[in-house]
């Protein structure tokens, strides 16, 4: 019944995380579930046998201590406050490009300024005034 429940315990570690995390085992809480890890055998009240996915011995686990246990919790609680910080980061700075990109699509057309027709106003008659030697000519 031991070694039954011990083999359930250990496919379903193996089955659920990559990364090691606290596990309740026996009565204590150890670090396991990584690939080194996947599954266990218990060595004593507070030691666990750990073995990888083939079923070598990859090393001993002791349980956890309540400080660890606690900087564990503490550290996961505050990567999640760090990740919704960037989430709203993320989701403020999208809306930004959005407010911009619909600034750009709003603003006028650029229209060139009027320029001097290329017939004058008076059409393309041409006035001259000639006295003795000089002859002045005036569009």
């Amino acid at each position: 019944m031991k070694k039954a429940l011990l083999g359930a315990l250990s496919i379903l570690l193996a089955g659920c995380t990559t990364y090691a995390a606290p596990n309740f085992i026996n009565g204590q809480y150890y670090m396991a579930g990584d690939s080194s890890c996947e599954r266990y055998q218990v060595i004593s009240a507070s030691r666990i046998m750990c073995m990888d996915s083939s079923g070598n011995q990859s090393g001993y686990r002791e349980a956890m201590t309540s400080q660890q246990l606690q900087m564990y919790q503490y550290q996961q609680v505050n990567q999640q406050l760090q990740m919704q910080q960037l989430n709203q980061q993320l989701q403020q700075t999208g809306q930004s490009w959005n407010q911009a990109g619909q600034q750009i699509q709003q603003a006028s057309q650029y229209t060139a300024p009027e320029v001097m027709p290329l017939t004058p106003p008076g059409g393309n008659q041409i006035k001259c005034i000639n006295t003795d030697i000089y002859t002045n000519c005036r569009y």
